[in-house]
């Protein structure tokens, strides 16, 4: 965090719009929070994704465990996970926290930024680094909060990219859509649509306990009516989906 602070297209056909996001089931037993919570529309989402330099991964993750986790909390951050990357930029990771709101998030960044603290942490963090970037996610329907934290041993984060034009039609297929998949026993947080950064993305987080878990589901799906259904509703309104396979950090939920 700066200062300023599976694809598995199931069946070859369900593939880049949903198999992606059927791809990855959170299988550990972390506790959601209820969905339609009072206020969880009002929450938003930072999300970073922060390049490491290749030889120094341990001792970064040992200052973000010792000093950086700590402020960000006191700030008023909500961690939802922190995760590197197994598939994808393999120096890359992943990090999202909660905040009641763009106010809480604001607020977040001045306690910060007078923290004399932070600064010290800052000046030690961003020699490790190669590269970040950041947008802010907010909920979007049918939304599924995030347990905080998320402790899945294997998270898929995936991204639809979807024509502006089409964002109507394609939130409003979600409510039909989404429900098939978790009939089918995958688990979600989100989705999450991006507030501040590219407006035509859609993310989601899919929970695995296992590759193999993962793959079981995909073929029930594909092998099931809702596997053309889901195709139907969704494939033609999605130009593109990134995926990226991630595993928690060593000191997640520390």
């Amino acid at each position: 965090m700066r200062k300023n602070p599976c694809s598995y297209f199931a069946a070859a056909s369900l593939a880049a719009v949903i198999a992606v996001p059927l791809c990855f089931q959170r299988g550990a037993a972390s506790q959601e929070s209820p969905q339609g919570a009072p206020g969880a529309a009002a929450k938003v989402y930072g999300e970073w994704r922060i390049r490491v330099r290749p030889d120094r991964g341990s001792e970064y993750a040992r200052l973000i465990e010792e000093k950086g986790l700590p402020l960000f909390r006191e700030g008023g951050g909500r961690m939802v996970g922190w995760w590197q990357t197994l598939i994808g930029d393999l120096y890359e990771h992943v990090t999202i926290w909660e905040y009641d709101g763009m106010p809480a998030f604001e607020k977040a960044v001045q306690f910060l930024g007078k923290d004399e603290r932070f600064k010290k942490f800052a000046s030690l963090r961003d020699p490790l680094l190669d590269g970040e970037t950041s947008a802010f996610l907010r909920p979007l329907e049918p939304f599924r909060a995030p347990a905080l934290p998320e402790r899945a041993p294997m998270v898929i984060h995936e991204t639809h990219r979807v024509w502006v034009s089409s964002l109507p039609a394609y939130t409003k297929a979600l409510a039909e859509a989404l429900p098939m998949l978790e009939k089918h026993g995958f688990r979600r947080a989100g989705p999450f649509q991006s507030a501040v950064g590219r407006w035509s993305e859609i993310t989601y987080l899919w929970f695995y306990d296992s590759l193999a878990d993962r793959d079981a589901k995909i073929a029930a799906l594909g092998a099931s009516p809702e596997g053309a259904r889901l195709e139907e509703l969704l494939l033609a309104k999605v130009d593109d989906v990134i995926t990226r396979l991630l595993i928690p950090a060593p000191f997640m939920g520390r």
